[in-house]
């Protein structure tokens, strides 16, 4: 059997990168991996205290989203080892920081693994992540987290109008990101005798 020239394993090696490019951010899933019994104590690094940070599944998730009725919701699904979503993820602070006063909420949704809790932790910190964060409890990023969550690739946006329905999903860099805040924005809050 001929074994294939160095030149081969470059090609092989740039189409396997550049397919995942093109998917988006992809993790292993290490299904063998136990979620650890306890949690980071919230003091473990510096200014972390000031960072709120849930774990939860798909119902903690809507729990928060229906906890927001009234106000626009920008999502960020994201994780710690998805270069392009900790590329976006200081918009997303950015983004908070404009349009919060204005009726927007903002909640970041890690995928990282339960074990990263302190690293989540640090990174949301050091970016001042001072909106609800919510750490998913399934310890992996399986066909059953992303049905869960009803995604297939991260990063992943969305935004939710005033009642609560999304209207806007993107799987890049939301372009037109601000211009739909300021549409969902200008949009009448629904009354509270409406049906």
């Amino acid at each position: 059997m001929k074994s294939m020239p160095a030149a081969g394993f470059v090609v092989v090696g740039l189409l396997v990168v550049g397919c995942a490019m093109v998917v988006g951010c992809m993790q292993p899933v290490y299904s063998d991996v136990a979620a650890p019994t306890t949690t980071v104590d919230s003091d473990s690094k510096p200014g972390s205290a000031d960072i709120t940070l849930a774990i939860g599944d798909e119902k903690k998730f809507a729990d928060m989203l229906a906890a927001h009725k009234g106000q626009v919701v920008f999502v960020d699904y994201w994780a710690t080892w998805c270069e392009s979503c900790v590329e976006f993820f200081p918009h997303t602070v950015l983004t908070h920081n404009k349009y919060h006063d204005q009726g927007l909420a903002t909640i970041a949704v890690s995928f990282d693994s339960l074990e990263d809790e302190p690293k989540v932790r640090e990174f949301l910190a050091k970016e001042h992540a001072d909106f609800e964060n919510l750490l998913s409890s399934y310890d992996d990023v399986s066909q059953e987290v992303a049905t869960a969550f009803e995604f297939d690739v991260l990063p992943q946006f969305r935004l939710y109008d005033r009642t609560g329905k999304m209207r806007y999903e993107w799987k890049e860099k939301p372009a037109d990101l601000e211009q739909r805040i300021e549409e969902l924005l200008a949009e009448k809050a629904p009354s509270t005798t409406d049906n």
